[in-house]
């Protein structure tokens, strides 16, 4: 009888050990901050995100089954075009990117988001 309790004490005090919150914060895998735009140096943002988020520039499924629809990109709030607009964007005029899934996408920005949105906030 003593054994089974010793083993699941042993296993909570195990498992409790391994649930804390780790020491520093990852890296946001949907967002690019300022510091990163600096560290990775001047370019333009198409370079800049196939660098440092080269997910966010894969299309979900077929184009074709999308509609031919590519991954809209919106600037303080204004959509500017698909994901090829982010070459005319430079990175030294930009806060902040944010990658939006297309379920936040839609439900932030309206229907038409099948695979996803990128937000660019540019610096003040």
């Amino acid at each position: 009888m003593r054994r089974p309790i010793l083993a699941i004490l042993a296993f909570m005090a195990l498992v409790a050990c391994g649930t804390g919150q780790p020491g520093s914060p990852g890296v946001d895998r949907n967002q690019i901050t300022r510091a990163e735009i600096d560290e990775a140096g001047p370019s333009n943002l198409y370079n800049l995100v196939q660098n440092l988020r080269p997910t966010w520039l894969q299309i979900r499924g077929a184009r074709a089954a999308s509609g031919g629809q590519g991954i809209p990109v919106y600037l303080d709030g204004s959509r500017v075009g698909e994901e090829d607009s982010l070459r005319g964007i430079h990175s030294d005029n930009v806060e902040s990117l944010q990658f939006l899934s297309s379920q936040r996408a839609s439900a932030r920005l309206g229907m038409g988001h099948m695979n996803g949105a990128i937000l660019v906030i540019s610096r003040r």
